[in-house]
């Protein structure tokens, strides 16, 4: 799932989501509230929601029903998904938002994306078992897959990676005196937030997520500062354009490689999909096959 198509297909269905908890908000809420004050004007919930209607609502509507058709269909032939291609695919999601915590992913989940965990994995489940449904007769076989797999070796292999925070000061001087108080039992992130001034990560306190060791974000002089770290330790100020940076190293993980039995299944679903007819007509078959009705009349 965790291609392009498959990534925007996520980004889309979350919006769609997001659009409906809204519609659903607003009936159980009334249709005074205001949505907006504009001057002495005011935009009601009910035009909100309206307009969202006349801008979405066969989309979203076209959506929900997908779902429901996906989630009995694959009910009803015993089919589901495996929790720990679940477990998979998001922790390749939380990699991507650099948590640390489960807090911390879901928080981030709820600013960036207006969503949760749980409403994460049930998108996970869906687009999981709309595969397997669209590639249920189309049979791969175990030398196809391999040879597809051996072609695509590194795609399954992670390099050594760290969890990084920093702190950029313009002077050498400033920088031994943040390094005086780091080793006086400062916070890092706290001086981070006072001190850095590097916009993008000073108010996140430093934090500059996963990265993949001798990643060119960073030069290599950051690099050979930073392998000498353990975890929890505070680089030496690095001469880095400008400015000098201390590095904070939270945490590493060790390169690895996904074997051919762990992927072999992920790996077949993929090449059975890349031969499926479209996804509108496979979802037209499963909507007629579990049997759908239509209410009133929805905008295009």
């Amino acid at each position: 799932m965790t291609n392009g198509k498959g990534l925007w297909a996520f980004i889309g269905a979350l919006v769609l989501l997001l659009l409906a908890v809204t519609w659903a908000w607003y009936q159980s809420s009334g249709k005074l509230q205001p949505a907006a004050i504009v001057g002495d004007v005011t935009i009601s919930e009910a035009e909100y929601v309206s307009a969202l209607k006349q801008k979405f609502g066969k989309q979203v509507l076209d959506d929900l029903v997908n779902r429901e058709v996906v989630f009995q269909e694959a009910k009803r032939l015993g089919i589901s998904a495996d929790p720990k291609q679940i477990e998979q695919e998001l922790a390749q999601i939380r990699d991507s938002y650099g948590s640390q915590t489960d807090s911390e992913f879901e928080q981030a989940l709820q600013k960036q994306a207006g969503t949760t965990v749980d409403s994460l994995k049930r998108e996970i489940t869906y687009q999981i078992l709309l595969q397997t449904l669209a590639t249920r007769d189309i049979a791969i076989s175990d030398d196809e897959v391999l040879k597809v797999y051996e072609s695509r070796a590194e795609r399954y292999s992670r390099p050594k990676q760290v969890r990084l925070r920093q702190i950029a000061v313009a002077s050498q001087k400033e920088a031994e005196q943040v390094l005086a108080e780091l080793r006086q039992g400062a916070n890092f992130q706290t001086l981070a937030k006072e001190r850095s001034i590097d916009s993008r990560t000073a108010a996140i306190g430093g934090d500059l997520g996963w990265l993949s060791v001798r990643d060119h974000q960073l030069p290599d002089e950051a690099w050979n500062a930073i392998e000498k770290l353990k975890a929890k330790d505070n680089s030496e100020p690095v001469k880095v354009d400008d400015n000098y940076v201390i590095y904070h190293l939270e945490q590493s993980r060790e390169a690895t490689q996904r074997s051919f039995e762990e992927v072999k299944e992920e790996l077949r679903r993929e090449i059975a999909f890349a031969q499926v007819e479209s996804l509108d007509t496979v979802l037209a078959r499963l909507r007629e096959s579990v049997g759908v009705q239509l209410f009133g009349q929805m905008p295009h």
